[in-house]
């Protein structure tokens, strides 16, 4: 019975213009958020690409400037010399021997790699930059330039398949279920199907299988056409273990809002009172709700002010320039191996420039453990406060399966800044000693390889979003069907 109800209504749906009208846009949307997602990861990749290419390249003149002036000092037999900083152009050893104008001047860009899955899900990614110049500088100009605050970013978000998935499939679902007994019965024909040998229940049930049949099978199968389009790293297992726990999330996030225009259905009430409630419900839980929890989020755990950030910095530069002597005195005690050898000091300008940058790093370390705690502390209240709303739970759902999550950004801040102690260290004790580079050293200066984590820890992430939508889909989904033994068949 249930495969004749079915395929009963399944026809009735194809000869429905409303039907195909809800597809048409439903493809439609997928389509050209799957185009907008693989521009944006495009993009970041190629801008990526043209730092590292840049940097890596005024290197190479370096080491090749390095390499004439080896030549030249093996030919005449003379001393392969440190060059000062910025001395008479033409005269002197090249700068390229100069361990701190190298480590200074030129950034070596720590990338964090999109996944497979990244064009699906754009997440925080159009607001936080996935490379960052990693020199002797300080931390503040590492991430000075990350778009934390972007007001057009922030207000409209991307329009991703996250985004149609999330906002848009419940509007489509609804429109196709939000009269699913109202109307047989606002028709008179309710009791007529009744009068065969089948429930209420089996009805219901056959009426949302036919209908979430043809809107899944287009959202899933649109979006792998979307996986195969935009997607990379298509040859690895992750990817398409990352897309399974897609499919999961969707088909959960899905059956909410089904089981949901069951629930408002079996009250009997008329089909404008069902849409209306529905969309009610759908403003509510995908639109306020969501509002409201990263309001609150911000508002108890405000992030402090960049600006606080840079007068600190400049307030911290100005003090060192006041006080080069102490400053410098103050950098050799801290770091003792570097002190150059014989009784005189080093006072060039990059000696001082690390030595100021050592105490600006000091004086904005507070400031930047109060960013990362007021981050957690946020990302924390919206953890908790998921449960209120499935578009909370998919949205976290989603950024974690395609690597957009604020957590795997952190993960990456903090191997980033790993990386730029080494870099600083590697160049700031040969600077120091005044040990020239030669050609040959530039094999050996740290490079940076992000360290993924693991799939462990992203399911583990992943399970509080999950289990959440399995326990609302769970029971928004039983709560109709035993409020169907009270459904009024015949109007009121």
């Amino acid at each position: 019975m249930y495969r004749l109800i079915i395929s009963h209504e399944t026809r009735s749906l194809a000869r429905t213009g409303a039907l195909w009208a809800i597809l048409a846009l439903l493809v439609f949307a997928i389509g050209f958020a799957a185009f907008a997602g693989g521009r944006a990861i495009t993009r970041q990749a190629k801008g990526a690409a043209d730092a590292v290419a840049f940097e890596n390249g005024e290197r190479a003149k370096m080491r090749q400037d390095t390499e004439a002036y080896a030549a030249e000092v093996a030919a005449s037999g003379g001393t392969y010399e440190f060059a000062t900083v910025n001395h008479v152009p033409g005269r002197g050893p090249p700068q390229g021997t100069n361990a701190g104008v190298v480590g200074a001047e030129t950034a070596a860009y720590v990338v964090l790699p999109p996944t497979g899955l990244a064009a699906l899900s754009i997440g925080q990614s159009d607001v936080q930059l996935n490379y960052l110049p990693a020199s002797m500088g300080t931390t503040l100009d590492m991430i000075k330039n990350l778009e934390t605050e972007n007001p057009v970013n922030l207000q409209t978000g991307p329009f991703d398949i996250a985004f149609v998935v999330i906002f848009l499939l419940p509007i489509f679902i609804l429109a196709m279920t939000y009269d699913l007994l109202s109307s047989e019965k606002e028709r008179g024909t309710l009791a007529m199907i009744l009068a065969h040998p089948v429930s209420l229940r089996e009805l219901m049930a056959s009426k949302i299988v036919a209908r979430a049949a043809v809107i899944l099978a287009v959202v899933v199968g649109f979006g792998l056409l979307a996986l195969l389009s935009v997607g990379t790293q298509l040859d690895q297992a992750e990817t398409w273990v990352r897309f399974a726990l897609w499919i999961i999330a969707t088909l959960l996030y899905s059956l909410f809002w089904f089981s949901l225009a069951v629930l408002v259905n079996v009250y009997g009430r008329s089909s404008a009172t069902n849409g209306t409630i529905l969309a009610g419900i759908w403003l509510i839980l995908v639109v306020v709700v969501p509002t409201l929890v990263s309001l609150l989020a911000t508002t108890l755990y405000p992030a402090p002010s960049r600006m606080d950030l840079i007068v600190a910095a400049r307030e911290a530069q100005t003090a060192g320039e006041k006080n080069m002597g102490s400053a410098l005195d103050r950098f050799y005690s801290e770091h003792m191996d570097q002190v150059p050898t014989g009784d005189q000091r080093a006072m060039d300008f990059l000696t001082l420039a690390q030595a100021n940058a050592a105490n600006i790093e000091k004086a904005l370390l507070p400031l930047y453990e109060q960013f990362r705690e007021q981050s957690l502390h946020q990302e924390g209240l919206v953890q908790r406060f998921q449960y209120l709303s499935p578009a909370i739970m998919m949205q976290l759902a989603l950024n974690e399966i395609s690597g957009t999550s604020t957590a795997r950004y952190q993960d990456f801040l903090d191997q980033a800044f790993r990386f730029r102690s080494q870099w600083n260290d590697f160049f700031a004790s040969r600077f120091l000693k005044r040990e020239p580079l030669r050609p040959a050293d530039y094999d050996q200066f740290p490079s940076f390889s992000y360290v993924p984590e693991s799939l462990t820890t992203v399911l583990g992430r992943l399970a509080t979003s999950l289990a959440g939508l399995l326990l609302v889909c769970a029971g928004v989904t039983l709560l109709p069907f035993v409020g169907l033994r009270r459904y009024q068949v015949a109007a009121r």
